[in-house]
């Protein structure tokens, strides 16, 4: 968030008429400011006809155009204005304002630092400088112009909430929420700060009071999209899918060319139960329409079809997060005499230990946050990107708007998401014959499906993992289910299958497990969630997130497993697995609902898939109803999972390599089929 300052600067009165260019300028500076644009506007005109280099009067008549939707030509006037008087710093702060507003962020820092470098205690100019460093992933930089403006000016308001926004990117959370604290203590009524402090909150899983800011922002400005995509995603995190999605749609509307919005609420809806895969895939071919750019031609690429591929692998997870347990196997099983690795990164800082062993397997590392779309296209091209594989998918700090721009001739989405991107640009997504079975999901893609052929995941376990721990209902002596998915997966069909269960299976328990639930009043929702279909509150225990030693410890507890439908488990299926704890699925009819079939026929349980809700309540009745069956799956099943080859990362990488010389060829002419 950058502003313009309506500043006169140093200048002298050059009119001698009782109307005078200052008095006139200073009536212009007073409309402006009071968001009189038009008629500010009309006074700056009467100033510069009769006195043209009137310096203040030709910035605020760049201020208004700017802020008029006339930012092209608005430049050009504050371009004047720093030329009739190259020392004033305020000058200086609006053209560099102005041409962030451009997207022209070089320029922009070049004139912030005029600013500062003609008046170093400026705060407006550190704070503004901080807005045009942040998207070019220099937090460290913009962190430091935003203290530095607080420090100069303690009640600034604004600059206090920018610096919140930044902190947050540096995964200073304490320090981010003492921040928004102050922008919001010091502007009460400034909606950019209650939706900064509801970011702050939200990260930290404090989801009620998060959407209290959000409520308050958007009490202040109603049509605000940030504020509106956020309380979205606090709703969906807390299990509100489809209360979120109104929220959703009308920040898409009101931003529509921002895709990020967009995808957030695509991701979303994949959790809405009542939305058709028909539906969800329509929304992603919407999105792919509307972002489409014209495919390139690779006319100069080497087109030998056995040689060495280049393959680019773009996420901002590489780092402790779901996809890098099943990215980690890949990069340390690839053939590199097959194929060289590129790995682009859209994250800020050096990552983690995780990050460190990635890029440890990597031949190339790109640090890629703050690359416009086009110059990430242009580095991939340079790179001579063979297949590239988006990690992502709508997920947060996606790239595919580089995928949009045909960075290169083969491209692909793999791992990070349970849907179609949308793109045509994108021309293949890897999955498999267990959650896309031929001819049941082709017509929810904008990409050809090319399946692996033994599951298309590889899962690397925690190193940290516990030993299997014994049936936990011998010593309880009742059955104890669990899930430890997030609440967005917990649709109202989930509940009320899961309620039926625990009324079946006599004293049973559940557990469930997740950040959200950390938050008193969302713990509260679900449990009251189940009182109402007639289960005792005693019968359920929530837990939040586990920090003190491994948080898989807490399936020792777990007998069972109950899987979420139609978006089902990943990560937390295969730590179940790890764990000893089999899984309840249940398949469905698109690839999110089919995972869980993938994961557990990979190891050879199909026995413990259902066809249907009613089926999926009978089958976690009749296995709970079997300890000794439970008792030695469990002492088995981390063997079973090994033996079955769902850790196997040599021959995940082996059909994976024979995928992208599959795509490689085809896309040379050569029939796939």
């Amino acid at each position: 968030m950058v502003g313009f300052i309506a500043d006169a600067g140093e200048y002298g009165n050059t009119m001698n008429d009782d109307a005078s260019s200052d008095n006139l300028f200073d009536q212009a500076a007073t409309l402006q400011a009071e968001g009189r644009l038009g008629e500010a506007e009309q006074l700056c005109h009467r100033i510069l006809d009769a006195n043209p280099a009137h310096a203040p009067s030709v910035s605020l008549m760049g201020i208004v155009l700017c802020q008029t939707g006339r930012a092209k030509t608005g430049v050009k006037f504050i371009e004047k204005a720093c030329d009739l008087n190259p020392t004033e710093a305020a000058y200086a702060n609006n053209l560099g304002t102005a041409y962030t507003g451009l997207g022209r962020l070089d320029e922009a820092l070049a004139a912030f630092r005029r600013a500062i470098a003609a008046n170093g205690t400026y705060p407006q100019a550190h704070n503004n400088i901080g807005a045009a460093l942040r998207p070019l992933g220099r937090f460290d930089e913009a962190a430091a112009h935003y203290a530095k403006a607080v420090e100069l000016a303690p009640d600034y308001g604004e600059a206090w909430a920018n610096y919140a926004n930044v902190l947050m990117d540096l995964e200073r959370i304490d320090e981010a929420d003492h921040a928004a604290r102050a922008a919001v203590r010091l502007r009460p009524n400034y909606a950019i700060a209650h939706n900064n402090l509801g970011t702050v909150l939200q990260r930290r899983g404090q989801y009620r009071p998060a959407i209290a800011c959000f409520r308050r922002a958007l009490d202040l400005q109603a049509d605000y999209p940030d504020a509106l995509s956020n309380m979205g995603e606090a709703l969906k995190d807390s299990g509100q899918a489809a209360e979120a999605l109104p929220f959703y749609r009308k920040s898409v509307s009101l931003s529509p060319d921002e895709p990020g919005m967009a995808s957030n609420m695509l991701m979303a809806i994949c959790n809405i139960a009542a939305l058709s895969p028909q539906d969800i895939a329509d929304d992603h071919k919407a999105w792919g329409r509307r972002f489409a750019v014209s495919d390139r031609v690779f006319a100069d690429r080497d087109r030998d079809p056995d040689r060495r591929l280049r393959i680019g692998y773009v996420s901002a997870d590489f780092r402790r997060h779901s996809v890098a347990y099943f990215l980690e196997p890949i990069l340390r099983s690839h053939d590199k005499t097959q194929v060289e690795v590129f790995c682009y990164a859209n994250m800020a800082g050096d990552g983690d230990s995780v990050t460190a062993r990635l890029q440890g397997h990597a031949d190339h590392w790109r640090g890629v946050l703050g690359l416009s779309d086009a110059a990430l296209a242009a580095q991939i091209r340079a790179d001579r990107i063979d297949v590239l594989v988006d990690l992502a998918g709508h997920t947060r700090a996606n790239r595919l708007q580089t995928f949009a721009l045909s960075a290169a001739p083969v491209q692909m989405t793999y791992l990070g998401y349970p849907a179609t991107t949308g793109l045509d640009a994108v021309h293949w997504r890897l999955t498999d014959a267990w959650s896309d079975p031929p001819g049941m999901t082709e017509a929810y893609h904008s990409e050809r499906l090319l399946r692996l052929p033994n599951g298309f995941l590889c899962y690397h376990p925690d190193d940290t993992a516990p030993d299997v721990s014994a049936l936990p209902m011998d010593d309880a002596e009742h059955v104890t289910f669990g899930s430890f998915n997030n609440l967005s997966k917990l649709t109202p069909p989930v509940i009320e299958a899961w309620a039926a269960i625990l009324t079946r299976v006599r004293d049973s328990r559940l557990v469930l497990k997740a950040k959200a639930l950390g938050d008193e009043e969302t713990a509260a929702r679900i449990i009251a969630a189940f009182v109402k279909l007639g289960i005792d509150a005693d019968r359920l225990t929530c837990l939040a997130w586990i920090t003190d030693g491994s948080p898989l410890a807490a399936y020792s507890h777990i007998d069972m497993g109950l899987d979420t439908f139609p978006y089902n488990g990943t990560t937390t299926t295969c730590e179940a697995l790890w764990m000893g704890v089999p899984i309840i699925g249940l398949a469905g009819d698109w690839h999110a609902a089919r995972v869980g079939v993938s994961l557990l026929s990979k190891i050879g349980l199909t026995d413990w898939i259902a066809s249907d809700p009613a089926a999926y309540v009978d089958l976690a009745v009749e296995m709970a109803g079997d300890p000794a069956g439970l008792r030695a799956l469990r002492a088995g099943l981390r063997n079973r999972v090994t033996a079955a080859g769902l850790t196997d990362g040599r021959s995940l990488t082996s059909s994976l390599e024979q995928a992208y010389r599959q795509a490689w060829q085809s896309w040379l002419g050569r029939d796939l089929s």
